[in-house]
């Protein structure tokens, strides 16, 4: 009755205090999960508050950062509750809430359906919010199925023995690679598994189609019903997965020769280490070899990566490939002195060339700002790791130069506010603490004889 009337009282509020609300309490509710004693691995096992709130953090924010190793401190009811984490922040806070409002009962409000439909679709919320919510469930779960049962295929044989963990690792690692979170069970990443080329494909796949988000992934699997009814071409796909298309691969087809180029951790095939460290190091935090192995123009190009990110709508963090697009649209724009942006024969409109500039420099800025203050928590580091480090946890990617571990109670905390803004988006939070002013009512002209 309680968690009732808070849901209903819960219709009340905005839809960006919504998002915090279920976000904050699902890492609160994770944080004492796993500081419970039936999450770690033996009865010796010890685990502070701090270490487990950061771990919910990243779990829900999909990030993959520690400061303990899972394999050797959680058992398998702790790794659960980080499956389930990821999960929810992989989904989208705004879908869970939906549920959550289900269960109980009751129907979001108009407003907040607009929130949700933004938040899974960016469409009109009508009109698609109830026809594809289901959809993408199915979707999503069907996904991260395939992908178990492959990874599956691929580490039991010769190994049935081992039969329980090696299932229950494939399921975790294919949830976690969907929900681009960098999670493994394993001690040393995934670097036991080097030269398991069918598992890291699976896994690459999974981290690449959990990137893309839900919109286009549903437009996707909608797309050979449309070509078989031979509807007409503009109506196959939207411009936005269009632009998600186009930009990811251009990304992934920039980044495999340039970390090729500029070098790798000299460990195994070059070629086949620049194509998984582009794939997966742009916005999930896996690693087959040690990052402080790499050079430091590869380090220089992966924070980049990072810093791009996914696409709207993922499981990815960073600035996203579509903000990236309209930004380099209105940059060709402007040196042509059009003042329209435009992008494949559309005309972007105005507020969203002005949102994505704003998002830009918003990123930019809290980057700047984190790393001034890692800085100042670590005085005697290297600029490149604390770079590497803020960037990873801002685009929620998980990758680390094997700094994690040595971060102090205020760059911990820095870095757990850094994964949260990362998840939920610098322009959504910044919306959220200073929203738009209400717009001046222009009433009609009044006339009168005077005089």
């Amino acid at each position: 009755m309680a968690i009732s009337s808070l849901l209903r009282r819960g219709k009340s509020v905005s839809p960006s205090q919504l998002v915090f609300i279920w976000f904050g309490g699902a890492i609160l509710a994770g944080t004492v999960l796993l500081w419970l004693p039936v999450s770690l691995r033996t009865p010796e096992t010890r685990m502070d508050p701090a270490a487990a709130l950061f771990t919910s953090v990243s779990a829900a924010c999909v990030t993959g950062l520690t400061v303990v190793n899972v394999a050797d401190t959680f058992s398998p009811f702790g790794q659960a509750v980080i499956l389930v984490l990821m999960e929810l922040g992989g989904m989208g806070i705004m879908t869970f809430a939906v549920i959550g409002f289900r269960l109980f009962g009751l129907r979001l409000s108009l407003s907040q359906q607009l929130a949700a439909s933004d938040a899974i679709y960016q469409n009109d919320a009508s009109r698609e919010f109830k026809r594809t919510f289901r959809q993408i469930l199915k979707i999503t779960m069907a996904i991260q199925g395939a992908g178990a049962a492959l990874m599956a295929a691929t580490l039991l044989p010769g190994h049935w023995g081992e039969a329980p963990f090696l299932l229950w690792s494939a399921l975790f690692h294919a949830a976690s690679a969907f929900c681009n979170s960098g999670f493994t069970l394993y001690r040393n990443g995934l670097e036991p598994l080097y030269d398991n080329i069918p598992f890291l494909l699976a896994l690459m796949a999974l981290v690449t189609l959990g990137g893309l988000g839900h919109l286009v992934l549903n437009e996707l699997c909608r797309l050979p019903g449309l070509i078989r009814r031979r509807e007409r071409k503009p109506h196959w796909i939207s411009l936005h997965t269009r632009v998600t298309l186009v930009v990811t691969a251009l990304v992934i087809a920039a980044g495999v020769p340039g970390v090729w180029l500029l070098g790798t951790s000299g460990r195994g095939s070059r070629l086949w280490h620049a194509v998984f460290e582009t794939v997966v190091g742009r916005t999930a935090g896996f690693n087959i070899c040690p990052q402080t192995l790499l050079p430091l123009p590869t380090v220089l190009l992966v924070v980049l990566l990072m810093f791009i990110g996914g696409s709207p709508g993922s499981c990815a963090g960073g600035i996203k490939t579509t903000s990236l697009a309209i930004w380099i649209a209105r940059v060709k724009s402007n040196l042509r002195n059009d003042p329209n942006v435009n992008l494949f024969g559309y005309t972007i409109a105005p507020w969203l060339v002005s949102r994505a500039r704003i998002l830009m420099a918003l990123t930019m800025l809290w980057n700047l700002a984190g790393i001034f203050i890692l800085s100042i928590a670590h005085p005697d580091e290297n600029l490149a790791t604390l770079l590497f480090e803020q960037v990873s946890a801002f685009g929620t990617v998980g990758l680390s130069l094997d700094f994690t571990p040595r971060l102090t109670a205020l760059s911990r905390l820095w870095i757990c506010v850094s994964m949260f803004v990362g998840r939920l988006g610098p322009l959504s939070i910044a919306l959220w603490l200073a929203p738009p002013s209400r717009g001046k009512v222009n009433r009609p002209i009044g006339r009168l004889m005077v005089g």
